[in-house]
This record gives C-alpha cells, structure tokens and sequence, in this order.
C-alpha cells in the first residue's frame, strides 16, 4: 500500500496564442512529481514501538516503516535523516522494493546525504526490476528531465507506462503530460485527458490541475469553465495554490461565478 510523498510540482511556463486568454504563468499546467513509496497508506499497521522492536529483530518491512517515520517526520517521530538512512540501508539489504526506493529517494534529494543521481538511479533500478511502481515513476522521471543520465523520452515513456498500468497516479499523471505536450511522443490531448483523469480519479492534485487547465484552454476538448472551475476547485482544496490563484482569475475576469 503506497504512501505518497511529492518530490516537486515543477510548474512549466506556457507560451500561449495572442488569441488566448492572458493567464498569470502560476496558472500553468503542474508537469511532473515524482512519489516515493512505503508499505503504508494514511496509517502504518503497527505502533512505533512495535515497529522498531520488529525492525531490530530484522523485520525489513518494519525497518522500512521506522526508517519512514524518521525520513518524514511521522507519527510523532521527530525528523531524523541519519536514522532514516540506517534503518532503510538495513531494509534494502535484504531487497525490500519500498526500502530500496525510498533510499533512492534519499540519495536523488540529497536528504541527508550527498545528493548522488547514479546511487539513486541503482537504487530505483533494483526496487523496478521487482515490481515497484513508485521506483518505475521514479526513473522515467530521471529520464525524462536528465537527472543524472542522458535525457531519453523513450526510457521515460517506458517506465511512466509500467508503473501507470499498476495504478501509480504520479505516472499516469506525467504519462498524460507528455502527450500534452508531445514530449517523446506525437502531442494527443486526448491521450493526455485519459491519463489526467485516470490519476485525478484517485486525488491526485496535480492532475486535478491540469484537467481544470486543459478545460480552460479548450485544449482537446470544448471549451469549458464550468468544468474547468470543478477540476480546480478539487486541486485548490488539497492546497494547490496555482488552482486557487486560477480560480480567482476566472472570477475576477466574470468567467465563473
């Protein structure tokens, strides 16, 4: 069961037709993020206590799980990079696929270590290749921006496409960007809708966002500020602040009530 953290909501400038509405650029379209995952979702299934007593029995997923707490900060456990980074080495080592990825995760931030492309690109590697599907987002987003490889959309669409097709809506999500913006692949809105919805239908803010953006720019589909409003009223209400400013750009300019 996936916990979902962020890495980044890039936000991309869009230069748009002279035609078009005159949007302030914090109302473009969210481009990728990236999630690293745990064995948890909303709440772990052991206490802390019982975690950490299972972890120094050699438990990796409770290694995992307490090494999570320290890396976020969770469940009362004060942030702790140096225990998180222990507790997931010891889970990696006994080839936990969640443990791997959120080391990776570590080392592609610089959270507490030097911030090092190529051990996370293994460490994302190895969590891939046994199923992972925050790993496989993961590294289509290493070569989809060319953080720390060669830049190659094709490696990017590849691993967008395995970890989407198991439900991960980070994925989906960045799948559905490169088709919007023909990144690697012939530019299809249609495709991009598919995906965009595919993840907002699970909450994922970001792709929320970019449906309210497709709507408002009539972009494959009908023009819509109704609908555009409803998109961006969900992704405004998990905190999104470029939704809630494009929400407001529409009142002002008396597009929406």
């Amino acid at each position: 069961m996936p916990f979902f953290t962020p890495k980044k909501f890039a936000k991309l400038s869009v230069a748009l037709l002279a035609a078009m509405l005159a949007l302030p650029v914090a109302a473009a379209p969210n481009t990728h993020t990236t999630t690293t995952s745990t064995s948890v979702s909303g709440q772990f299934q052991n206490n802390f206590a019982t975690d950490l007593k299972l972890a120094q029995q050699g438990n990796a997923v409770a290694q995992n799980d307490v090494g999570m707490r320290y890396l976020h900060g969770l469940e009362g456990v004060q942030k702790d990079y140096v225990q998180a980074k222990v507790w997931l080495e010891k889970a990696a080592a006994q080839e936990d696929g969640d443990a791997q990825n959120n080391l990776g995760f570590m080392y592609d931030e610089g959270l507490g270590v030097k911030q090092d492309y190529a051990k996370a690109k293994s460490l994302y590697e190895k969590s891939a290749a046994q199923g992972n599907a925050a790993a496989q987002n993961n590294l289509g987003l290493m070569y989809d921006e060319g953080l720390g490889v060669k830049q190659d959309y094709a490696q990017a669409k590849a691993w967008y496409e395995k970890a989407a097709a198991q439900g991960n809506a980070a994925a989906q999500n960045n799948l559905g960007y490169m088709y919007q913006q023909g990144w690697g692949v012939k530019q299809d809105y249609a495709q991009a809708k598919v995906w965009f919805e595919k993840a907002a239908a699970q909450g994922y803010t970001a792709a929320q966002h970019n449906l309210g953006y497709m709507y408002m720019q009539g972009w494959g589909v009908k023009q819509d500020y109704t609908q555009a409003k409803a998109w961006y009223e969900k992704a405004a209400a998990q905190g999104d602040a470029d939704a809630q400013n494009a929400l407001n750009y529409l009142r002002e300019n008396g597009l929406i009530r």
